[in-house]
């Protein structure tokens, strides 16, 4: 009798465990899911883009100033290629071949440059958009003085000039306009340049 209910326990066990386990059908390629509720989905792939929006974006270019060595890049003393090559002036405007120097245009500007075949770049003109103080051709005589402390009077052609700080070789000349009280020149020039007076 022992023996019988062990077989009914082990038979009915293995009932049990028939009803409750679902056969895995053989792959069938023909076959087609009729049922999307007892497939499970294939996993899915997420592809993440990023866009970010950058704030802290490189600086432009510094914007050349004038200052008692140059404008920016473009040195008192540079030779011709060497001015070129700063990218800043134009070719030659058509300076006769026999002159000690040729003329140049500030690229951006209507502002010129001197450059002696002996002293390299020897007279840059300047306006108030190209200073850090504001000075410069069309700018007042009274904003002038303000800025440049070390002013003299200096003739015939010119009102003022000042020496360039830190740099012997070079002077800021600055011609008035006696009845607007406006300047009609603004340089900053080697001492001893033989392009104009």
């Amino acid at each position: 009798m022992k023996r019988s209910i062990v077989l009914v326990v082990i038979a009915t066990a293995l009932g049990l465990s028939a009803c409750t386990s679902t056969p895995t059908p053989a792959p069938d390629a023909t076959a087609t899911s009729t049922s999307s509720s007892t497939a499970t989905p294939p996993a899915a792939v997420v592809t993440t883009v990023v866009t970010q929006t950058v704030t802290n974006q490189p600086p432009p270019p510094a914007k050349p100033v004038i200052g008692s060595f140059g404008y920016g890049p473009l040195k008192l003393g540079m030779t011709l290629q060497q001015a070129l090559d700063t990218k800043l002036i134009t070719p030659d405007l058509g300076s006769h071949p026999d002159s000690a120097c040729t003329s140049h245009k500030i690229l951006g500007t209507d502002q010129g440059v001197a450059i002696s075949k002996k002293l390299g770049v020897a007279s840059i003109t300047f306006t108030p958009e190209m200073t850090s103080d504001g000075v410069g051709i069309g700018a007042t005589e009274e904003k002038l003085k303000a800025e440049y402390t070390n002013l003299r009077p200096v003739g015939p052609n010119y009102t003022w000039a000042a020496d360039a700080d830190n740099n012997p070789a070079a002077t800021f000349v600055f011609g008035v306009d006696k009845e607007k009280k406006t300047l009609w020149a603004a340089y900053l020039a080697l001492k001893d340049q033989e392009c104009h007076n």
